[in-house]
């Protein structure tokens, strides 16, 4: 006759078990940025990138503890939250190409002030 923990833990096991599972099947966050072209992506990417080295040069100047976990707060945000989203919509823009889904061709192209064609 088994004891109740070693009851308790066989369906803990298997509990632990199912949801590991089921985990497997992760569905695509729907919160993924998607903008009209390639570039755009790129350029966003490239902006987030600045911006974070910007926030690292900030640590060095800092002069409080406070200031320094704000700053590091916020280069967390954009590594761990906003660059994976961008990656990500890269990662179906080409995917998308590659199944004849989309087309990496601009249709449209942004003008910057000043800039000449």
């Amino acid at each position: 006759m088994m004891k109740i923990g070693g009851k308790i833990e066989e369906i803990i096991k298997a509990c632990v078990r199912d949801k590991l599972e089921s985990s497997k099947d992760v569905e695509m966050p729907t919160d993924i940025i998607e903008t009209d072209n390639l570039g755009e992506i790129i350029e966003k990417l490239s902006i987030l990138h600045c911006r974070m080295w910007y926030l690292e040069d900030a640590i060095a100047e800092a002069e409080t503890d406070s200031e320094i976990a704000g700053l590091k707060r916020k280069i967390d945000i954009c590594f761990k939250q906003k660059r994976p989203k961008y990656v990500e919509a890269i990662n179906r823009m080409v995917q998308g190409t590659i199944d004849g889904e989309r087309t990496l061709i601009e249709d449209s192209v942004k003008l910057y002030k000043g800039f000449q064609q």
